[in-house]
């Protein structure tokens, strides 16, 4: 019942000075919305490098050949280098290290058709362990078989958006597909996927077998990829020197005193590098946060201490009548939790329709976590009481008859 009462005497308190009390929330409330905008970026940061180490698979290399530079001597000579051949891909396969292995070759964009409608899609010879190299899931049909690849067979795996662009939302497993002018049959059907981290679509190519795409459609004897799967993650500097060694001898690069025509890439690195930054972006954006948190505290314990003085006669009266200096305390503590409560929950709702306006005016991504939105309730509390502390205190040691002398 006192707290009861208390809290209804701080409240005619504070509606008696709506604007400072205003001014007061919104200094708390803007430490609040810093916080949740800035925690929600971070986390969707976050969750984004996450999601597309989950794609990419953590222990993924990728052998391609390197770019030929232009010389003066021969300026036409442009493109990459032809010496990655499919017995590469099959000498690295057999290394303790890797898992699995799957060359490929991509085309350059190339006109499928099925009936009325055509579109540009990359095309993408592989062998099948490419599947769970690269993590793809079948959601119709099935993906060609080591007898499809030896066999040359002309069968082909849509991604989602060729599928959908060209045949919307019927099934199409046995109908017939025309990459340039070679009739294919198609088999399978990819889940979304999605963007790679290096802008590349997955959802836009289809994947033949790689002798197919060889003999049958590009007339080539060279592949641009291999897709390594390292054993064991901690081995994965290890492979990737053993990569390129087995490179270098294949093409008796030592011998000719020349440099490597081939990379061998760890693509997670770079994820690895964006996780490190979006953390070093969270921890600034907190320190900052927390830095408007206190800003907020500071306007609670001006407006407290200047409600103390403008009220000292009231607290005095309340006190000649029977207050004890625990109800003092008791009100103006409430009084200080009420403001940093009111801030918080209009931080908290402008904070969510912030971060809402920031990923769909932009390409960020953002998350909230309920965890941060109880944190920051936390630290408000603590911060409201503990700025309060002192007004509250100090209105609680005022004595009667002073106080109303001063009124």
């Amino acid at each position: 019942m006192r707290t009861l009462r208390a809290l209804r005497v701080s409240v005619r308190g504070l509606l008696a000075h709506k604007v400072r009390v205003a001014l007061a929330m919104l200094s708390v409330s803007g430490g609040v919305i810093a916080v949740i905008v800035s925690g929600a970026i971070g986390e969707g940061a976050r969750n984004e490098v996450l999601r597309q180490t989950d794609i990419l698979g953590p222990n993924l290399l990728v052998a391609t050949p390197l770019d030929v530079g232009r010389s003066a001597a021969r300026p036409e000579l442009k493109g990459e280098a032809t010496t990655l051949k499919l017995s590469d891909y099959e000498a690295i396969a057999q290394l303790k290290q890797v898992s699995l292995a799957a060359p490929g070759f991509q085309g350059s964009q190339t006109i499928v058709k099925a009936e009325n409608h055509a579109m540009n899609a990359a095309v993408l010879g592989t062998t099948p362990p490419y599947i769970d190299i690269c993590k793809f899931h079948i959601r119709q049909g099935r993906f060609f078989d080591t007898d499809d690849n030896l066999r040359a067979r002309r069968v082909v795996v849509l991604g989602a958006r060729v599928d959908k662009t060209l045949f919307g939302e019927r099934n199409v497993i046995g109908e017939e597909l025309r990459i340039g002018s070679v009739p294919f049959e198609i088999i399978g059907v990819f889940e979304e996927k999605g963007l790679l981290p290096d802008g590349s679509d997955q959802d836009g190519q289809v994947v033949i077998p790689i002798r197919t795409a060889m003999q049958r459609l590009f007339n080539n004897r060279w592949i641009n990829d291999v897709f390594i799967t390292v054993r064991d993650f901690s081995e994965m500097d290890e492979t990737r020197v053993q990569v390129a060694k087995l490179l270098r001898e294949r093409h008796r690069l030592d011998i000719r005193n020349k440099s490597d025509d081939f990379s061998v890439r760890d693509k997670t690195q770079v994820l690895a590098v964006r996780r490190k930054l979006s953390e070093s972006f969270s921890l600034v954006t907190a320190a900052l946060a927390a830095t408007s948190l206190i800003v907020g505290g500071v306007g609670v314990l001006a407006l407290m201490l200047m409600l103390v003085r403008e009220r000292t006669g009231e607290i005095g009266l309340r006190m000649a009548v029977g207050a004890k200096r625990r109800d003092i305390l008791l009100q103006f503590l409430l009084e200080a939790a009420s403001i940093a409560t009111g801030g918080w929950l209009a931080g908290v709702i402008l904070g969510i329709a912030s971060a809402f306006l920031v990923t769909r005016m932009t390409e960020w991504k953002t998350s909230i976590s309920p965890d941060l939105v109880f944190g920051t309730l936390v630290v408000v509390a603590v911060s409201g009481l503990g700025f309060g502390a002192y007004p509250a205190r100090k209105a609680s040691l005022l004595l009667p008859i002073q106080a109303l002398r001063t009124e």
